[in-house]
């Protein structure tokens, strides 16, 4: 991956609708080459897809918990079974293994305190080898990016 590349990338993570012929002029390259270099990363797997950055108020789910979770055995049976019945959880929209403790964070995503609610009853808690749940939620999001930085 040359610069070029690099600077395709940088531009597609913040504007992924950018249309080739102005992607190729902030890159320095005629909309033909561009394109082609798109198509490679695209098929390279190193753009693994687009999508449609939703805000949350305007589509209803701002209530946003974080929890933490602990297995009451760490075995890679256990992880395996946590890990494949999370992934069934539509409002479970990150799962993290972490070093250490807690084993696990999830960032949730629910309409409201008691829909959350409801989910961590009916759900969470009934996640296999869990032995504690242990939910905070954030003040005020200080940054939220999904852009990583590209050297």
């Amino acid at each position: 991956m040359d610069l070029i590349d690099r600077a395709i990338l940088r531009r597609l993570q913040a504007r992924g609708r950018l249309p080739n012929n102005e992607l190729a002029e902030l890159v320095g390259l005629s909309p033909s080459p561009c394109l082609r270099r798109v198509r490679s990363l695209e098929a390279d797997g190193v753009i693994a897809g687009y999508a449609a950055l939703l805000d949350r108020d305007a589509v209803g789910c701002s209530y946003e918990p974080l929890v933490w979770v602990t297995l009451a055995e760490v075995t890679r049976a256990a992880m395996v079974a946590f890990e494949d019945a999370v992934q069934d959880i539509s409002e479970v929209v990150e799962a993290m293994r972490m070093m250490g403790q807690p084993d696990y964070l999830l960032r949730v995503v629910t309409t409201d305190a008691d829909t959350f609610e409801a989910l961590y009853m009916d759900q969470l808690a009934c996640l296999p080898h869990v032995q504690t749940l242990t939910s905070q939620l954030a003040m005020k999001v200080v940054k939220r990016t999904h852009e990583i930085p590209i050297p």
